[in-house]
């Protein structure tokens, strides 16, 4: 697997510059594309779509949903996601009933950070029961942010609310180090030193969604290697949406079996992704659901 993070990373280093237009509105932190090379699938041929499922009363339900539109998220239910976030504190507009707002620290920089406080406690009192942090800190168009400096800022925007909230690490890339868990382990050892209480990993990924063993290994490898619970708060697949459905309908059942995973979103609940424009399942949304 080497080679192929390494492929990434670099994949990741030319986006940083090649996108510069920016993967985000940087007022509202709004998500504008990914952090790696990848490709969106054609609208045409498409797998049959698995009848809806809904998880038995009591289990636990992981999937969740990224979203710049809340409008977009309408016609999800809480039988099939439990979260939704946003790269951003708050949000406008309404979730479907029961599905609860992980609100997100996108950087220190000031036009997120001052409203931090208010929106995090906020976010709280109406139920939300994770605060994340920091934005891919290891790429340079998102959170941009080296390891000691984001432990720094962690004690004084996160580690105020340990206790009231799981508090989740900054969201790190699957690039080769120093970026992904190069940057995490220097992150995670420069919080030893100040005492930050971090209670859970956040790590998305990117890769074929014919490389399916690569996603299972690496999001493995998180759990063991943090002992920590894992939330890939952003995964895609590059391919055909036949592929990407093939490759949902393995990767879902496995995500939800695995342990160490609290939560995972697919990037992301958009027109011609998730969603169509009447914010309707497209069967690839279909096949998210129901894997």
């Amino acid at each position: 697997m080497k080679s192929a993070i390494s492929l990434l990373s670099a994949a990741l280093l030319l986006a940083s510059s090649a996108q510069g237009a920016q993967h985000m509105q940087k007022k509202h932190a709004r998500r504008q594309g990914v952090s790696a090379t990848f490709t969106p699938a054609p609208t045409t041929t498409t797998a049959a779509v698995p009848a809806p499922t809904s998880k038995a009363p009591g289990s636990t339900i992981k999937r969740g949903l990224s979203f710049n539109d809340a409008s977009l998220t309408k016609d999800f239910t809480s039988s099939q996601v439990s979260f939704a976030y946003d790269w951003d504190s708050t949000y406008q507009g309404a979730l479907p009933a029961g599905v609860t707002f992980f609100p997100l620290l996108f950087s220190a920089a000031p036009e997120h950070s001052d409203q931090w406080e208010a929106n995090a406690n906020a976010a709280i009192a109406k139920g939300s029961t994770h605060l994340l942090f920091i934005n891919e800190p290891d790429l340079s168009s998102q959170g941009n942010t080296s390891p000691q400096d984001a432990a720094q800022q962690w004690m004084q925007f996160m580690q105020p609310f340990a206790g009231k909230a799981t508090l989740v690490s900054p969201a790190i890339t699957n690039g080769a180090p120093p970026m992904g868990t190069g940057w995490m382990d220097d992150f995670l050892a420069a919080c030893d030193k100040l005492g930050c209480q971090v209670d859970a990993i956040a790590a998305h990924i990117y890769d074929s969604a014919t490389n399916v063993a690569y996603y299972q290994s690496y999001i493995t490898d998180l759990g063991t290697r943090y002992n920590r619970s894992v939330l890939i708060t952003e995964f895609g697949a590059s391919g055909t949406v036949a592929q990407q459905q093939q490759f949902l309908q393995t990767m879902v059942p496995f995500l939800d079996g695995l342990e160490s995973v609290s939560h995972y979103a697919w990037f992301m609940t958009a027109v011609d992704n998730l969603v169509n424009a009447d914010a309707s399942l497209t069967p690839l949304g279909q096949t998210y659901v129901a894997a």
